[in-house]
């Protein structure tokens, strides 16, 4: 999608009484160690008009409906990974204090396919009540990382998304800045930029084809902190038709398997493995 140019008076959505959703104040305010020193904080309003662009550099392509229980959450695949650019557009250079902005948050929320209507919530059949559709960490703050390219970029992971239902959609995500002086109730956050995802399919337990292979992206961001799982996906499963795979394998893919879904779940497992270990 073309650079979106941030106008005099930003879009805002009001928060209202009620506290902001997915305790999006809260998640930014911890992931970026507010303090009350706000020397380097500057106010949207005061800075030079800036192109700021959000890009996804890995689709979503799978998930596996995880029905209205708590317990057997699996995570869509891969795990979406979105890269900000924030650029000068007199010079075309990198703002690199801004992409060290700390509460620049993302947050994620799920679309029809074809991208025009959201789908924020479900029916549940037995009591007639409805829930969320897309569950799991919805707000990502910023990282700023080396890819696999060894470039620096600053990067929003979403790392443990699952939906309830089956069907083909997309994700929104919509880039938002924080502003520190106006955290109070009923104020606002200003929506800079957004991007939608390719169609991905939400498949039922027995049509979803498995986990793949993580990208050397996912495994580049994990070896440097960012909090994502690093899975073998299919390659494992094909060594293991031929019959090449060991126990061990066997053991780890279960518990692979097992961390994408409830924590209880995966723990239960990895007592199993070490029970039999010793």
């Amino acid at each position: 999608s073309p650079p979106f140019t941030v106008p005099d008076t930003p879009r805002a959505i009001k928060q209202g009484p009620r506290a902001p959703p997915s305790g999006l104040v809260e998640r930014a305010a911890a992931g970026a160690r507010i303090e009350a020193d706000t020397t380097h904080y500057r106010p949207l309003a005061e800075q030079a008009p800036l192109h700021y662009e959000l890009r996804i550099r890995q689709q979503p392509l799978a998930a596996r409906a995880c029905g209205f229980g708590e317990r057997d959450r699996r995570v869509v695949d891969p795990p979406p990974i979105i890269e900000l650019s924030v650029t000068d557009p007199k010079t075309g250079e990198t703002d690199a204090e801004e992409l060290r902005y700390a509460l620049s948050v993302v947050h994620c929320s799920l679309w029809t396919a074809n991208g025009e209507e959201e789908e924020e919530t479900a029916l549940v059949q037995s009591d007639r009540r409805t829930t969320r559709r897309l569950m799991g960490q919805l707000v990502a703050s910023p990282a700023v990382l080396k890819d696999e390219n060894d470039r620096e970029g600053c990067f929003f992971c979403f790392p443990d998304l699952s939906c309830r239902t089956p069907g083909c959609f997309r994700l929104r995500f919509v880039l938002m800045r924080i502003d520190p002086m106006n955290l109070q109730a009923g104020g606002y956050s200003p929506i800079i930029t957004e991007v939608l995802s390719d169609v991905f399919t939400v498949y039922t337990a027995k049509e979803f084809p498995g986990m793949r292979p993580s990208s050397a992206l996912t495994i580049a961001l994990k070896s440097q902190g960012c909090n994502i799982q690093v899975k073998k996906g299919k390659e494992r499963t094909a060594a293991r038709s031929r019959g090449h795979a060991s126990d061990d394998d066997e053991e780890e893919e279960e518990e692979e398997e097992d961390e994408d879904a409830a924590p209880e779940r995966g723990t239960g497992r990895r007592k199993k493995k070490r029970q039999r270990q010793a």
